[in-house]
Formats: structure tokens, C-alpha cells, sequence
């Protein structure tokens, strides 16, 4: 072949080769692009599942804090209402004579004391539980989102198949298993740390058997690694085991409450122990004075006290070696205390009077204060935080603190139930949201690399949501209060010393028959004789039978009787009958007149009422007009003493309501109001007869009534005047009980309550407005009106409305005067029909005698 011919056919094997080659690249492009798009696609759907499983990590563990602090609150609020029963209602000395003072300062303090710890605990508890859901709040809104891509990744993760045509010429005709292939290493010598040394390195599963080194990668395939991969935050690459960013965060601001959850758990159990110890205190006063049971009083204190030291064997249990104890195992003295105390009460309350006792007596008392004193201290060294405290292991079901976080007592730490977040990945844990938001990772930094270096990034940490606030930490209130009862104890033994001297009546004067106990010795002249006129001090004799009663008040020595009802009337006092005849007479004076108007039934004046109209709800408005309507919305308007018959109309809009309970004129409309307080307004004029009035919410007022839900309303009225709405209510539950209410903006504010005094007690009731006063009537003639302004009676009277073939339906007034006339509906039966009929009767308070008038 000639030259020519060869060139020729060596140009068109090459353009042959080069054709494949194009093609043979081309058809990689197109693959790889569609898994490019499958690699986006999954790797976001990963994210976002997991960042779900973020937002419900951090969902939890504000739910631990939150569930327990509100535990804790219901605990030491039901707690405190038994303090507070101990104080009040259950107290000594109320059904019988009050107990020593020093088995009072036992009982007392404890008591005060439980009810501090429980109103410290509440606080405590409440800033924890609402901080954390704060801080769920803010974590969910602010930081830990779903990492949606935007419109701009996707358009960059999709590729056309006209971009392989950008591509480098090398990339668009690569002869297959000559040149480089262009695909990043996929194999697990990627992945391990450290680089394999040169030689002894493993192959990758792609690469011929015969190539030493890698070149670059395809244009295409560094494409996606530096805009897929390169990651959206602003930080590089983490450590693989790093905790998500929202464990960081929940950490960070879990520092700032941790003490008050950790001492509002330390709180309720010193509430609880001090409050069991008063009832030990107090089943002593309890059982010894006012039941005077011997055997009891020991038997039933040794089981609370037995309680106690079990609550103590249970909370307490020391955990850090290195802490040193000045006082170990002192807690058990608070149970051991209630022995001595217990001693003390027998001898302070025995049959036959001996100095001896007395003073074993004292004895005791002395020492169950100083078992006190000590079991004081040794709570508040325990209460205190160990600074060098690091916690134990992580466990599951155990209270985890990370390292570094001090201001723990650390004999409480088994009964904390505090967890916090992890600080770095388990084995076998993915952050898979870190590395979409940081890029890199795998292969990346082999495919980009080969190409042009980047600026290394600084590894930055996680944006503190939350600043520490200024606080009083809460080991510091705890300590506090645990710290006074040293000191309240110490000054309770000063005060019995100071008794033992000169003698508990010295300081508090009392009548000594009403303070039986022995210890309370005789100083003159504050317990000489007792209510029989003994002449030697109270204490220093045996004591009788009589010296033990309860009296009410203190007798003198010359008193000859025991009952003070068999005393002589005082002198100069007005007689018992005198006293009583003149509080009735000002009882009766003080109550409203209610004189019954009477009312003449005359003819009908001639107006018409519609067919089939059985009304039972009654509106008056201006120049004598009434509406009368059905509950459900059929009504008609006449003229009082006119000639011209009613104009019926059918309320539009009431369809689904409850049945209409209330009505009332609102200029030349109507202001309805439903069974269940839907409130409705029908705007005037009024339609033609016969016409369609349409009804829909008020758009300047609230669209429902101040109803409870389920609550169904008897009567209702609403009007409007000095520019706001008001409202009167009768609930079904309470057909005596009318509340008022006012408009504030879109809401009801209460204004107050009205009893119906008077009504019968099946009275059915009618309300309505006149000017600014509430008008009230109801079917057995009562008619009241008091004036909103200052609630003041206007009127207070009764009408005639019952009639044995009339059914009394409701009333309004027909004009606004200061004495309106009432209009009064009602249904009267005639044949089998029931017909409509409007009695006018005159208020009786300014005309003196009524003027009736009947209109049908």
C-alpha cells in the first residue's frame, strides 16, 4: 500500500477508535450523572431521617427533666397542704389541752422545716422543667433542623446529557485499559486511617493488576466531589466518634440547670424526711395528751420512726472515697431521737407527781434536742456539693454526668435520675448529617487531592445557643435552709434551759390549768392556784382529777362552781330575749320590699299573632315595639297597643345552633344568644313580613360567651352601652346564680354575680337589659333590677303573671325611663292551641299603686 493509502486507513481506524472511545465515555458519563443523582437523593434522605432522630433526641431529654420536675412539684405541693393541716386544722392543743412547749419545738421545727424544703424543691423544679422545654423550644426552631437542600443543590446535583461535551478532551476519549479509568478508589484502604507504605499497600479492586499509582480522576467525577461533597457549614471534618452538634448544644445549656434538677430531688426527699419526723413529734403530743393512750404512743412512733430511718438507708449511700465525713452514720440520730422524746412525754404526763421524774424528764428532753443537733449537721454535710466529685461509669437506668461537672452531692447520686447527652459516637454510630453539613469523608480527599488543593478549613465548635445567667446556685439554697436548723435547734436548748429556770409561764402567760404538764413548774405569780381555788402552786402537788379538765377560760381562786352556765346573768346586761327580739327587728328592716303588683285581664286590643306561633323568648326596642321568637328562629314584631297585625320573619344563619336561650334589641337589629353561648347579631333594619333575616357572628365582638365546654345556659342577655359589651348568664347547673361579664377587646372579663334571691327553687328565668341595669324576672312574678354602676336594688317586686291556662315565657322592658314599663309574654291555652299574649304592668316603686294594661 501506498503512503497515502496507509495514512487513509490509519486516519480512519483512529477516527473509528476515537468514535468508540467518544461513545464508550459518553454512555460512562450518562451512568455515572444518574447515580450521581441516586448518591444526592440517598444521602439526604439519611440525613433527614437522622436529623428526625435529633429533634427527638433532644424531645427526650427535655422530657425526662420536665416529666420528673413535675413530679416533683405535684409531690411537694400535696405535701406542704399536710404541713400546712398540721399547723391549722390538725394542730395540738385544739380538741384538748396544748403540749409541752419543748415537744412543740420538736414538732414545729420539723414541720417548718418540711415545708420549707418542699417550697424550695417546687421552685427549683419549676426553673429545670421550664428551662428545658425553653431549650427544646429553641434547639427545634433554631438549630437542629432537617437539612433540606435547596433548589440550587438540586439543579447542581442533576447533570445533561450535553455537559459531557465540557468535559476534559482526556476524559471524552480515555481508551479503556490503557488510560486511567477515572474512578476514585472505593475499596477499604480508603477508609483505614493512616497511609499504606509504598509497596506493601493493597490494590484497589478497580485498578489493573499492573499499576504501581493512581492518576486523576475524571472531570466529571471531581465535579461531584467538590460541589456533593464539599459540605454546606463552615467547619471541616470533625473526629468520626465527635458528638452530633445537638448533644453539644442540649450539653451546653443542660449545664446551666442541672443543679436545680439535681437539688430539687435532694429537696424532696429532706421535705419528706423532716415532714415523717414531725409525725412522730406529733403522734406524741397527739396520743399522750388528747387520747391518753400509753402503750400506743410507743408503739405507733416506732413504726414512723422505723419509716424514717429506712427513707434515710435508702437515699443516703455515700459515693465518693475521697470525701472525708465528720459525722458518718449521724443521720440515724433523727429516728433514735424520737425515743427520749417518746420517754419524755411518759414522765412529763404520769399519774403521781414525783420531783425525780421531773428531772429524768428534763433529761430526756436534753438529749432527744442534741440527737436533733447532730442529725442537723450531719444532713447539712451531706447536702453540701463535692467539688472534686467526677461521678461513676455510665450504666443504663443510672445517673450520668459528664466529666467536669461539680456542685453534686455525691450521697445522693444514685437517686438523681440525671442523664446526660453522650460526648462521642458508639462504635458503629454514624453522624451522617455532620457529614453532609462538613463535606469530606471516603474518598473525597483522594479524588480532590489529585486535583487542586483547597484552603484548610478550621475545625470550629458549635455555636453556644444559650449564655450562662446570673444566678444564685441552687446547692447554696439548700444549704441555706439546712444550715438554719443547727442554729434553730441551738436556740430551742437555750429556751428549755431558760424554762427548766424560771419556768415556761414566766415568759408567755397562760392559764396554767389549761398547760397540765408536770415540767411546767410554779413560778410566782404565774400559776398559783387552779380553777377550784387550790391555794399551792400548780406542779407542786399531786394532781387531781379536776386539775386535769379542760376549761375555756381561766377561773378565779374564789370561784365556787365548775360550769359557767350555772352562772348568774352579768350585771346591767340586756336579757337574752331583749337582744334577740332586737336582731330580728333589724334583720327584717334590712330586707327590700316585694309587694305583688296585680294585673286586670281586659279584651284583646286586636292584634294578630302569625299561625303556629308558640314564642317564647321576648325582645323589647324603641317606640313600643316587641319581638317575639321560637327558639329556633321564627319570630314576629307588633306595636304595643297598635292595630296594625305582627310582621312575621324567619332568622337566617341559625342552622346547626343550639336553641336561642336569649334576646335582645340592638338598635334595629337583634343580639341572639344560643343554648350553648353562641353569640349572634341580625343587623337592622328589619325585613319585610314574611322575609328572611339573615343572623351571623358579631364582628366586633367575641363570637362565643364565657361558657364552660358542656355547660348549657338557661337564660342569656347581651347588650351594648359606654362602648363595650355586656353579657348576663344563667347556667342550667345553677338556675339561681346570674354572672355578668364585660368586654376587654376579644374577650369576656367577669364583672361579677347576682343570686336571685326570692326565686322559688324551680323559678325559671328571664334576663334583659334596661339602659345600664340588668332587669331579672322569672315565672313566679319576681322582678328585680339592680344597677351595673354601683349594684345597687332599683327595684324589688313581684308580679301577678300566673294564670292556671297561661304559661309564663320571659319579659323585657319596653322603654328606658327610670321606671319602665315590663312586658310580660306568655302563652295561654285556648281549645288545643296555645296563643301568645303580652301583659304590660307599671314597676311599683314611683307610681305607688300599678297600672296595669293586656294586649294579645
Amino acid at each position: 500500500c501506498s503512503l497515502p493509502e496507509m495514512a487513509a486507513a490509519a486516519g480512519a481506524a483512529a477516527a473509528g477508535v476515537a468514535a468508540g472511545a467518544f461513545s464508550y465515555n459518553r454512555e460512562n458519563y450518562l451512568y455515572d450523572a444518574e447515580f450521581r443523582w441516586e448518591r444526592f437523593s440517598s444521602a439526604r434522605e439519611y440525613a433527614n431521617q437522622q436529623a428526625e432522630q435529633y429533634r427527638a433526641d433532644i424531645r427526650t431529654l427535655a422530657a425526662l427533666t420536665v416529666k420528673k420536675n413535675t413530679l416533683w412539684c405535684v409531690t411537694a405541693t400535696l405535701c406542704m397542704a399536710l404541713c400546712v393541716a398540721l399547723y391549722c386544722a390538725g394542730r395540738l392543743g385544739l380538741h384538748g389541752p396544748s403540749p409541752p412547749a419543748w415537744i412543740m419545738g420538736l414538732w414545729l421545727t420539723n414541720n417548718a422545716a418540711a415545708f420549707a424544703f418542699m417550697a424550695l424543691c417546687i421552685f427549683l423544679a419549676l426553673h429545670a422543667s421550664f428551662r428545658a422545654q425553653a431549650a427544646s423550644t429553641q434547639l427545634l426552631t433554631r438549630k437542629t433542623r432537617v437539612p433540606v437542600p435547596t433548589l440550587r443543590q438540586l439543579d447542581e446535583a442533576r447533570r445533561f446529557a450535553s455537559e459531557f461535551e465540557q468535559q476534559d478532551w482526556g476524559d471524552i476519549f480515555r481508551i479503556p485499559y490503557v488510560s486511567n479509568n477515572g474512578a476514585p478508589k472505593t475499596d477499604d484502604a480508603v477508609y483505614e486511617e493512616g497511609e499504606p507504605v509504598a509497596g506493601e499497600g493493597k490494590r484497589a479492586r478497580s485498578a489493573p493488576p499492573s499499576r504501581a499509582g493512581r492518576a486523576k480522576a475524571s472531570s466529571w467525577v471531581r465535579e461531584e466531589f467538590e460541589k456533593d461533597r464539599a459540605g454546606t457549614g463552615e467547619c471541616a471534618a470533625l473526629p468520626a466518634d465527635t458528638a452530633p452538634e445537638h448533644f453539644q448544644l442540649w450539653t451546653a445549656v443542660q449545664k446551666e440547670f442541672y443543679q436545680h434538677d439535681i437539688y430539687a430531688r435532694v429537696c424532696i426527699f429532706y421535705g419528706f424526711i423532716h415532714y415523717v419526723q414531725s409525725l412522730c413529734y406529733y403522734g406524741l403530743g397527739h396520743i399522750n395528751i388528747e387520747l391518753r393512750a400509753f402503750w400506743v404512743a410507743y408503739g405507733c412512733v416506732f413504726v414512723i420512726a422505723v419509716l424514717m430511718a429506712l427513707m434515710l438507708r435508702f437515699d443516703i449511700v455515700p459515693a465518693n472515697p475521697e470525701k472525708k465525713y465528720y459525722l458518718n452514720r449521724c443521720e440515724y440520730l433523727g429516728p433514735v431521737a424520737v425515743l427520749p422524746a417518746a420517754i419524755g412525754m411518759s414522765l412529763d404526763f404520769q399519774v403521781q407527781f414525783d420531783p425525780t421524774s421531773i428531772a429524768l424528764c428534763w433529761v430526756m428532753v436534753f438529749i432527744a434536742y442534741i440527737l436533733q443537733l447532730l442529725y442537723a449537721l450531719r444532713m447539712l454535710e451531706i447536702i453540701l456539693p463535692d467539688e472534686s466529685f467526677a461521678g461513676t461509669a455510665e450504666r443504663l437506668g443510672a445517673s450520668y454526668l459528664p466529666e467536669g461537672w461539680r456542685k453534686v452531692p455525691s450521697s445522693f447520686y444514685h437517686v438523681l435520675y440525671f442523664v446526660a447527652p453522650p460526648t462521642k459516637l458508639q462504635p458503629g454510630q454514624n453522624d451522617i448529617v455532620r457529614e453532609v453539613k462538613s463535606g469530606g469523608g471516603g474518598a473525597y480527599q483522594e479524588v480532590i487531592a489529585s486535583s487542586e488543593q483547597k484552603a484548610t478549613k478550621k475545625v470550629a465548635e458549635p455555636t453556644e445557643a444559650f449564655s450562662s445567667a446570673n444566678q444564685t446556685e441552687p446547692w447554696r439554697l439548700a444549704s441555706a435552709i439546712a444550715a438554719t436548723l443547727p442554729v434553730s435547734w441551738c436556740f430551742l436548748i437555750f429556751g428549755c434551759i431558760v424554762d427548766v429556770a424560771i419556768g415556761e409561764q414566766a415568759l408567755v402567760t397562760a392559764p396554767h390549768w389549761s398547760r397540765p404538764p408536770m415540767t411546767r413548774l410554779s413560778k410566782r405569780p404565774h400559776e398559783l392556784g387552779t380553777p377550784i381555788g387550790f391555794p399551792w402552786p400548780a406542779g407542786t402537788m399531786p394532781w387531781l382529777p379536776e386539775q386535769m379538765a379542760w376549761h375555756e377560760e381561766k377561773r378565779h381562786a374564789e370561784a365556787t362552781n365548775f360550769n359557767r352556765r350555772l352562772s348568774s346573768a352579768p350585771q346591767g346586761g340586756a336579757a337574752p330575749t331583749a337582744v334577740i327580739a332586737a336582731a330580728l327587728q333589724d334583720l327584717l328592716g334590712a330586707l327590700p320590699p316585694a309587694d305583688d303588683v296585680e294585673l286586670i285581664s281586659t279584651a284583646p286590643a286586636g292584634v294578630a299573632w302569625p299561625s303556629f306561633f308558640e314564642p317564647q323568648l321576648l325582645a323589647c326596642g324603641d317606640r313600643g315595639s316587641v319581638t317575639a321568637l321560637t327558639p329556633r328562629g321564627f319570630g314576629a314584631t307588633a306595636t304595643l297597643g297598635g292595630s296594625e297585625p305582627a310582621q312575621p320573619f324567619s332568622l337566617h344563619g341559625l342552622a346547626g345552633m343550639p336553641p336561642i336561650v336569649g334576646a335582645a334589641a340592638h338598635g334595629d337589629g337583634l343580639l341572639l344568644v344560643s343554648r350553648a353561648g353562641h353569640l349572634l347579631e341580625c343587623p337592622g333594619p328589619r325585613p319585610a313580613s314574611g322575609a328572611a333575616w339573615p343572623c351571623a357572628p358579631p364582628p366586633s365582638m367575641p363570637s362565643m360567651l364565657p361558657v364552660a365546654g358542656g355547660a348549657k345556659l338557661l337564660a342569656a342577655a347581651t347588650a351594648v352601652f359606654g362602648g363595650r359589651a355586656h353579657t348576663a348568664i344563667v347556667i342550667d347547673d345553677d338556675s339561681h346564680l346570674i354572672s355578668l361579664y364585660v368586654q376587654e377587646g376579644k374577650d369576656w372579663f367577669p364583672l361579677g354575680e347576682l343570686r336571685m334571691h326570692g326565686a322559688g327553687p324551680a323559678a325559671k328565668p328571664s334576663l334583659a337589659f334596661v339602659g345600664e341595669d340588668i332587669l331579672v324576672t322569672t315565672d313566679d312574678g319576681l322582678v328585680l333590677r339592680h344597677r351595673l354602676s354601683d349594684g345597687a336594688t332599683v327595684t324589688s317586686e313581684r308580679h301577678a303573671v300566673r294564670h292556671e291556662s297561661a304559661v309564663w315565657q320571659g319579659a323585657c322592658a319596653t322603654h328606658h325611663e327610670p321606671q319602665p314599663h315590663i312586658a310580660h309574654l306568655r302563652l295561654r291555652q285556648s281549645g288545643h292551641a296555645w296563643l301568645p299574649e303580652i301583659i304590660i304592668a307599671e314597676t311599683n316603686a314611683a307610681a305607688g299603686q300599678p297600672k296595669p294594661a293586656f294586649f294579645a
